[in-house]
């Protein structure tokens, strides 16, 4: 007989059984009536071994891949607060969106062995020796972790993939054939290398040229960021009509920055976002973007990785959530 048993039987959550079970608030009393009834019913006894382990590590560890990405905060406060209602509490620690993440992390789990790390972007694939040392379960929230053999760490993420493919489909079946790219750096993110693929697909399907030197444009995923990025752009890629940005916050920068050039958007030149932050819906213009949903990345992350805790022989689990292309008013029909 387990925790996960008797969350089975009692048809309560495992993180409810195990707070019952240590004596610990934020339970109702049916709930914990419920639970003791069928832990006395099998005769469930507690290893303090096991237990006094736990109590040793009983936090989760949370690392944040960029200082000001608003994507990921949003999803670090809905963890927080569900953290708060279980057993453990978090440490959080947050790293340039160029750092090794896996490395940082290895340190933190020889040091404090937390019972769990959650991490909030990050490059699986490109960090996947380091990845691949991590003893204890991890879950990587916005990015995936299928091709990653170590069966400790499972993913939630979206398919940026198809999005930045539908997104870019979106502007072409608008008329625009001359596309630029804000992004990030191609080699160090797998986001960006994730989003610039989609890019590509589409403009593939539709026969359509690009010049990675003329059309594209590096940058950090910030306010800052597109603005200066969207300056050299235009400034390199000659009759551009419209531009797909790999983040909200590039979007909205890039757009102050053509406005104090006088130039339009959409008028002159047409945006799009990624991520569908809400203050996009309330900016001049409306923002078209791809809505990722980051109350079911943060949730199903969650619990991806508590289960994995509470479960030893929990095998890791990789999501896709679902996204939606949000139609603003940043792009222009041309044709």
């Amino acid at each position: 007989m387990t925790i996960k048993d008797i969350a089975k039987l009692s048809g309560y959550a495992v993180g409810t059984v195990s707070r019952v079970l240590n004596n610990q608030p934020n339970v109702s009393e049916t709930a914990r009536k419920k639970i003791l009834e069928v832990a006395n019913q099998y005769n469930f006894v507690r290893n303090t071994n096991a237990q006094q382990l736990k109590q040793n590590g009983r936090y989760i560890a949370i690392l944040v891949k960029g200082v000001s990405n608003i994507l990921l905060n949003s999803v670090l406060e809905i963890i927080q607060k569900h953290i708060g209602e279980t057993i453990y509490t978090s440490s959080v620690f947050v790293l340039d969106e160029y750092d090794n993440e896996a490395k940082t992390a290895l340190k933190i789990y020889y040091e404090k062995k937390p019972a769990g790390i959650i991490f909030l972007g990050g490059n699986p694939q490109r960090y996947e020796s380091d990845f691949n040392k991590m003893k204890v379960p991890c879950v990587l929230i916005t990015n995936q972790a299928a091709n990653v053999s170590n069966t400790n760490l499972s993913s939630v993420s979206t398919d940026d993939v198809k999005a930045a493919e539908q997104i870019t489909d979106y502007l072409i079946k608008n008329g625009h054939t001359k596309i630029g790219v804000i992004g990030g750096n191609i080699d160090n993110s797998e986001i960006s290398e994730h989003r610039f693929e989609g890019f590509m697909n589409s403009i593939k399907k539709n026969s359509l040229h690009f010049d990675f030197n003329t059309q594209y444009q590096t940058t950090k995923y910030s306010f800052d960021g597109g603005a200066l990025a969207i300056k050299q752009l235009i400034s390199k890629f000659e009759g551009i009509t419209a531009v797909f940005s790999m983040s909200d916050v590039q979007a909205i920068g890039a757009i102050r920055m053509l406005n104090d050039m006088g130039i339009s958007v959409p008028k002159d030149i047409s945006i799009t976002g990624f991520d569908g932050l809400p203050f996009t819906q309330y900016i001049y213009p409306r923002l078209t973007t791809i809505k990722q949903f980051e109350m079911q990345l943060a949730k199903c992350g969650l619990a991806a990785l508590l289960e994995a805790i509470n479960n030893e022989d929990e095998k890791s689990a990789h999501l896709l959530i679902p996204y939606e292309l949000l139609e603003g008013e940043s792009v222009l029909k041309i044709n």
